[in-house]
């Protein structure tokens, strides 16, 4: 599942819901089967105590909760329609949620608020440097980054580890790489449901 399909199912908001064991245990099995591909190997698998749910008021689906090793991010498994297996998943920084993003240009060193104003003054001038990138970082592992070259800028972005890393499948223009960006940093979301294509680092 891609981010912009996770908030679909937030729309409308969530509540609490007990989930029962068995489908916590499913969630944590799913989330143990894909610890190779998602970057997770030193992961250890929590108790179910620590593993909740919150069921969509909008959808019929239930979002299982399974906590990383990493502060505030979670593996998170959805059911849809009642099933007893989840179907889909995403990782999630709940925690990132809470940050100053930063504005990150080695090449002009720029380490500043990624602000809408740093953005929209720095992140054109990539245009002329082909060595250069920008990378607004939420936390840790949760990012977006561009960079520039003759066919324009290109855009990345990771939820949590290299297991969960997308680019844009096209060169896009520089006014639409600082809109991009903006709207990250911003919190705005427009971002999300731009097209991505995973990237297997």
């Amino acid at each position: 599942m891609q981010l912009h399909e996770y908030l679909d199912l937030l729309e409308g908001g969530t509540e609490d819901h007990a989930g029962s064991d068995a489908v916590k245990r499913n969630a944590v099995e799913l989330a143990r089967s894909l610890r190779e591909p998602l970057k997770l190997e030193a992961w250890t698998a929590p108790e179910l105590a620590r593993v909740f749910a919150r069921r969509s008021k909008a959808h019929d689906a239930l979002l299982v909760h399974v906590p990383l090793d990493i502060r505030d991010c979670f593996f998170i498994a959805i059911f849809r329609n009642g099933a007893s297996t989840a179907q889909e998943y995403l990782l999630f920084d709940i925690g990132a949620e809470y940050q100053q993003p930063m504005l990150d240009c080695p090449e002009f060193g720029v380490a500043e608020p990624a602000d809408e104003a740093n953005i929209r003054h720095w992140v054109p001038l990539l245009q002329d440097k082909p060595s250069a990138f920008a990378v607004i970082e939420r936390r840790g592992g949760t990012y977006m980054q561009v960079f520039a070259d003759h066919k324009g800028f290109h855009l990345e972005h990771q939820l949590v580890t290299t297991g969960a890393h997308y680019r844009s499948p096209e060169p896009i223009s520089a006014d639409e790489a600082v809109d991009t960006l903006v709207s990250y940093a911003c919190e705005k979301y427009e971002w999300a449901r731009k097209p991505w294509e995973q990237l297997e680092l």
